[in-house]
């Protein structure tokens, strides 16, 4: 499989000689991973590359100290000028978290410290996760209480 070292701004994808894929979020510019809309078009853009040559796996980890991801860039919401704009936007990550749910071969999420809000909706939706048991480690959706946004995870749910 060939993957491009550079296709990428804030992922970075490598296949290894089992024919695992790699998929390393390291957001440039940035202290901690958080999903703004560059993130999440090229995570649909990962995917897509996987829909005609499926690895025999994806791996998901963070490519920051601090930990997985943080949730929603929340600097992006205040774009958000209408209830139409911010029910896309929910929209948008909810089909590709059930996107992400639906591929043919296993995912699994490496987590370690924070893993929050769309991080957590992330990692629940690959098949496998597998988490670093350490004080540091915090998993949750706070956006349901603090920003009064439904998640992915709760719709899956109502399903």
């Amino acid at each position: 499989m060939n993957i491009e070292s550079n296709a990428y701004r804030n992922w970075q994808l490598e296949v290894d000689g089992a024919g695992l894929a790699w998929a390393t979020l390291d957001r440039v510019g940035e202290t901690t991973n958080s999903l703004s809309s560059e993130v999440m078009d090229e995570l649909a853009s990962i995917l897509a590359r996987f829909d005609s040559e499926p690895p025999k796996g994806l791996i998901f980890r963070s490519g920051k100290s601090a930990g997985f991801i943080a949730g929603a860039d929340i600097q992006e919401f205040t774009q958000l000028d209408t209830p139409a704009k911010g029910i896309a936007l929910v929209e948008r990550g909810w089909q590709l978290f059930n996107r992400l749910a639906a591929v043919s071969y296993p995912t699994l999420a490496l987590v370690r410290g924070h893993c929050l809000g769309g991080g957590l909706e992330l990692a629940l939706a690959c098949r496998y996760l597998l988490v670093v048991d350490e004080p540091a480690t915090r998993l949750g959706l706070p956006e349901v209480v603090m920003l009064g946004i439904g998640s992915w995870l709760g719709m899956a749910w109502l399903r």
